[in-house]
C-alpha cells in the first residue's frame, strides 16, 4: 500500500511536523510504501539529524509554485487543490497540516480544533467551510479516521463534525530527556521554546519578565523565518526595549537542536507564553523532559499536561509562579517532572498510531 502524507511545511520541524516524522518512522516498520506531498524539496538528511532516528521517505511530490507561505490564509485554497491532486498518488492519504477533513482525505491528524472553526467571520472562505462542513455531514465514522492532539481538541471536533475521534498525544524526544542520575545545579534561567508569530503571542514573555522578583534571565528560543514572523520579532524587540529588558533577555534565534537540549537541561524554568488557546505542547513536553518546571496557561490541552498548581490566568499570576518554580527547583524536583512525560514516549505514539489506522 502506498501510505500519503500531506504535509507541506515537512521540512520546517516544528511541532507538527514532529509528529508527521514519528507517524513515518512507524510506518518505517511496514512494508508500506512512504510518499510526502512538500511544498519544498525534502532533505531526508536533515530531517533524519532533527528526529535523531532513521527515517525512510520512498518518494516526495514537490509543488513549486507557492505564491505564499503554506500558514498563509492566501494559501488556503492553492492547500486543498494541492492535497486532492496528491490522492490520486496515495491508496490512503492522511492529512497532518490542513486541520480539517475533505472528501478525498482518509484521515486527519488535528494539530488543534478545525480550521474552519477560525474562519466563519471571512465571506472569501466560505466556499471552503463548505466544503469541509459538507464532507463531515455526508460521511461516517468508519469512512474516515480522524486523529486529535489532546482530549479537549477531541471534543471539539467531535461537537463540530459529529464523528467519532480518537486522542493521540503527541511524543516528546528521548533526546531532551535528563539521566536519572543528575545532579548538577543550574542557573537561575526561563526558558521559552516558541515560533515567532502573532498566534504564540511572543511579547507576553517579556511582560511577565518585568513582573518577576528574582535575579533570573530569560531566554526566548525562536524560530522566525517568514515575512509575517520577523515582522513579529520586530515587535517582540520593541517591547523588549521598551520595558527596558534588554539585559536580561536574550533572543535566539533558528538554533541547533543540540542548543536547545544545552539551554534547556541547564534552565530551572519553562514558561509558557500567554496565549488565549493551546491545543497541546511539544516544546512544553521536550522543557520538561529536560528537567524544567513548566509554567502554562491554564487553558485548552495544557491543561493535560501540567497539574493546576503550575497553570496561570494572568500576567500577574504568570510571574508570581517563576519566581516560586525558581525556589522550588531541585535535581529531585528535576528528575520528578521529566518521569513525568514519560507517558508520552515514542515508543507509546508509534503503538497507538499503528492501531488507530489498523496496519
Amino acid at each position: 500500500m502506498r501510505i500519503g502524507f500531506f504535509s507541506p511545511t515537512i521540512t520546517r520541524v516544528g511541532g507538527g511536523e514532529w509528529v508527521t516524522l514519528n507517524m513515518i518512522h512507524a510506518l518505517n516498520s511496514t512494508e508500506h510504501e512512504i510518499i510526502v506531498c512538500s511544498a519544498e524539496k525534502i532533505d531526508v538528511h536533515q530531517l533524519q539529524n532533527f528526529f535523531g532516528k532513521s527515517l525512510r521517505i520512498d518518494s516526495e511530490v514537490n509543488f513549486w509554485l507557492n505564491l505564499f507561505d503554506p500558514f498563509d490564509l492566501e494559501n488556503i485554497y492553492p492547500n486543498i487543490f494541492k492535497s486532492s491532486l496528491f490522492s490520486f498518488k496515495c491508496d490512503l492519504l492522511i492529512d497532518t497540516f490542513s486541520n480539517d477533513l475533505f472528501p478525498w482525505t482518509d484521515a486527519v491528524y488535528y494539530q488543534g480544533t478545525p480550521r474552519t472553526l477560525r474562519l466563519h467571520k471571512r465571506i472569501l472562505f466560505w466556499p471552503y467551510k463548505a466544503l469541509s462542513t459538507n464532507t463531515s455531514r455526508h460521511c461516517k465514522s468508519e469512512d474516515k479516521i480522524l486523529i486529535a492532539c489532546s482530549k479537549h481538541s477531541a471534543r471539539t471536533i467531535e461537537n463540530f463534525t459529529g464523528l467519532s475521534v480518537k486522542v493521540l498525544y503527541p511524543p516528546v524526544s528521548d533526546y531532551f530527556k535528563i539521566k536519572n542520575d543528575t545532579d548538577r545545579q543550574r542557573k537561575n534561567r526561563v526558558v521559552t521554546l516558541i515560533r515567532i508569530a502573532e498566534d504564540k503571542r511572543p511579547s507576553t514573555i517579556p511582560q511577565i519578565a518585568k513582573l518577576v522578583s528574582t535575579d533570573a534571565t530569560f531566554t526566548i528560543v525562536g524560530n522566525c523565518r517568514t515575512i509575517h514572523e520577523m515582522n513579529m520579532l520586530c515587535s517582540l524587540r520593541e517591547t523588549i526595549r521598551k520595558l527596558d529588558l534588554g539585559e536580561r533577555i536574550t533572543l535566539l534565534l533558528n538554533v541547533s537542536r543540540e542548543k536547545q537540549r544545552e539551554i534547556l537541561q541547564s534552565s530551572k524554568v519553562y514558561l509558557h507564553p500567554f496565549v488565549p488557546y493551546e491545543s497541546f505542547g511539544v516544546s512544553t513536553l521536550e522543557a520538561m523532559s529536560a528537567g524544567c518546571i513548566p509554567v502554562l496557561p491554564d487553558i485548552a490541552g495544557l491543561r493535560e499536561i501540567a497539574p493546576k498548581e503550575l497553570r496561570y490566568r494572568s500576567i500577574e499570576e504568570a510571574a508570581s509562579l517563576v519566581d516560586t518554580s525558581i525556589d522550588m527547583w531541585s535535581p529531585q524536583k528535576a528528575r520528578e517532572i521529566a518521569n513525568s512525560t514519560n507517558r508520552f514516549s515514542q515508543a507509546r505514539f508509534a503503538e497507538e498510531f499503528l492501531k488507530i489506522i489498523k496496519l
